[in-house]
């Protein structure tokens, strides 16, 4: 029987348990991108609140794809910036994996005039974008590899590869903004592509041995939609590449509708999208981790043994308690404190609960 706090080998590393921090965007870099003192305490919090394995907020592989004040990665100062961080979670026996996004047409940097790049001229809501060329994906690809490289001589256990939620690769997996009719479009085989050609750049750079993550959507919670089939398909010829673990979400995050962050009333509700989990770890043998609305021990333990599922990711709940996984460790099985309001994700507001840090 599998249980929350076994020690595990997965994708590539060895975690002292099973609780993931799935990637939660900081917002905390300067306004050139630099890592700030900001983020020490959250991560050390994460660190020492005893989960397995940190997956950074979204870090931005170039200036075109940034959003708000994502860290950037695509200067060489990341790499001292980032290192001390990667020492203080190391410190408390705790993994970081970095999360590498490009934002595509959700880009918004106030000093650039060009519309943000995307795979066709408009993508839903409404949003212009220039559609990629073919150099334009070759130079994104470099951009990535390039990325990834810093982020393993900073010390970084390794990176994941953001395919889900509206973003760049993500909206080229989508028929619902992928309206191309070149090689990257049409079937999942061609709107697939690019993401082979991103982990392919990725893994030259890094080299064999480092480990390499994606987070995919097995639906985008829009009336066009990747299928799970194809997200299945797709996982598994990443796994001939040599892929090391695969996090699993859903949702373009368009509207509320589309959000993969859904509100959890009861134990019911909990693991959002834990059977589609299940049905792609019966289709690959590296390991799945299943993200979306987890709070109770219980609950989480019937998902890990129903099935394949290896790892659960926690987002809201480790925002709302850094050291849940500890609380539980040490005995106390209440569900996680976390309302599910999503109001913790107002950038404006700062990093943090915005219920319970007002009491």
């Amino acid at each position: 029987m599998k249980s929350i706090f076994d020690p595990i080998p997965i994708g590539g590393l060895d975690l002292k348990n099973r609780i993931v921090r799935s990637a939660t965007a900081e917002m905390a870099a300067d306004v050139e991108g630099r890592i700030t003192g900001a983020y020490m305490p959250i991560y050390r919090s994460l660190a020492e609140g005893g989960v397995g394995v940190i997956i950074t907020g979204m870090m931005s592989i170039n200036k075109k794809g940034r959003i708000g004040i994502l860290p950037n990665t695509y200067n060489d100062s990341f790499v001292q910036d980032f290192q001390s961080l990667v020492e203080m979670v190391h410190s408390y026996g705790c993994k970081l994996i970095v999360q590498l996004v490009h934002c595509g047409v959700k880009a918004a940097m106030p000093e650039e005039s060009d519309p943000p790049l995307g795979p066709s001229e408009t993508v839903p809501p409404a949003r212009p974008a220039r559609a990629m060329a073919k150099r334009d994906i070759v130079a994104l690809a470099e951009d990535f590899a390039r990325a990834a490289a810093r982020c393993k001589e900073a010390g970084a256990d390794g990176v994941q590869i953001h395919a889900a939620h509206g973003y760049l690769i993500s909206q080229f997996l989508s028929p619902s903004t992928n309206k191309r009719e070149d090689e990257y479009g049409g079937d999942i085989a061609n709107r697939g592509r690019i993401l082979f050609e991103v982990y392919d750049a990725v893994r030259r750079a890094t080299g064999e041995g480092f480990p390499l993550w994606i987070k995919i959507n097995c639906t985008d919670l829009v009336e066009e939609s990747i299928t799970l089939e194809e997200c299945i398909w797709l996982c598994g010829e990443m796994e001939k590449r040599g892929l090391d673990a695969i996090e699993l979400s859903a949702g373009m995050g368009h509207d509320r509708n589309s959000s993969p962050s859904k509100r959890i009333m009861g134990e019911e509700d909990e693991g959002s999208f834990a059977s589609e989990a299940v049905a792609l770890a019966e289709k690959v043998s590296i390991p799945v981790i299943s993200t979306g609305g987890f709070r109770s021990p219980a609950v989480i333990e019937t998902w890990l043994n129903k099935g394949g599922i290896e790892a659960i990711g926690f987002s809201r709940a480790l925002i709302c308690e850094p050291d849940l996984a500890s609380r539980w460790e040490k005995g106390d099985k209440e569900k996680a404190r976390c309302v599910s309001c999503s109001r913790c994700y107002r950038p404006k507001a700062g990093y943090g609960c915005q219920v319970f840090s007002k009491e």
